[in-house]
């Protein structure tokens, strides 16, 4: 089976009509990170919240996490869709547990326990690896205001692998975590147009995730996070960086079949 992604969304903080925040279906039952309505633009890409085994959190910020309690309670609206399903895994850093809590609270568990799902959270850490079914995922550092994770997934058959930055300026350590996978999908949410990246907010201008691409030796970078109504510019600054540079846009797939055999479906 092929390593294949889906982009629920590309955007940001603010987003307009029929756009949602910057989040990923990987393999049909891994989420990362959860935009703001995450339970209803997944189906833009023919998937289900009851399909979804997995969560993985990049970091904390309100963009990446307020789909949480919507995918709780839609996940377990359709429980009857899928009677065996096992409980809900949800990684990412130390502020993922009070999350996880006041999406509980928002839902009024302690009123209504019948509607929320049973989850279990567990924190991971830089350096740290785990399997989920036939990927093997390993977890790195993003460099971001708050403790932030980058994940890279490798299909342990195919070895077709693929690197999601998450929210994080240009480090060195990041270079080396995507060393030679065949995708990596990093954020721009810096302006293109700066001579230097935001040190304040600690975003990634397009060619500072061209570098990552160039020093890495990547096959393939998909941006997402940017600026919309930037698109042209984005995509032209990492262009003179790493020619083969996509944006990415939402409900886009990516298939991964094996090392260096990477299609956009």
């Amino acid at each position: 089976m092929a390593l294949e992604v889906g982009f629920i969304g590309v955007g940001g903080t603010r987003v307009g009509a029929g756009e949602e925040a910057t989040c990923f279906l990987v393999n049909g039952n891994i989420l990362v990170d959860v935009g703001f309505n995450v339970a209803a633009s997944m189906q833009t890409l023919e998937a289900t919240p009851e399909q979804i085994d997995h969560v993985f959190f990049t970091h904390c910020h309100h963009d990446h996490v307020l789909g949480l309690p919507g995918l709780l309670f839609a996940r377990n609206c359709r429980a009857g869709d899928r009677p065996d399903a096992p409980p809900i895994s949800l990684y990412g850093p130390q502020d993922l547990t009070p999350v996880h809590t006041a999406s509980l609270a928002m839902l009024q568990a302690d009123r209504f326990p019948q509607v929320i799902p049973e989850c279990h959270v567990r924190h991971v850490y830089p350096g740290e690896s785990l399997e989920v079914g036939d990927l093997r995922i390993d977890v790195g550092r993003a460099f971001h205001p708050l403790d932030a994770r980058c994940y890279r997934f490798t299909d342990t058959i195919t070895r077709g692998s693929l690197v999601i930055s998450g929210d994080t300026a240009y480090h060195e350590g990041l270079v080396d975590f995507s060393r030679d996978c065949d995708v990596l999908i990093h954020e721009a949410a810096g302006n293109p147009e700066s001579e230097s990246m935001d040190m304040r907010s600690l975003h990634s201008r397009p060619q500072d995730a061209a570098r990552v691409a160039m020093g890495a030796s990547v096959s393939t970078l998909a941006l997402v996070h940017y600026p919309a109504a930037q698109g042209a510019a984005v995509l032209t600054q990492a262009k003179q960086v790493f020619p083969n540079t996509r944006l990415a846009r939402k409900g886009q797939r990516m298939q991964i079949l094996g090392p260096g055999q990477a299609a956009w479906l």
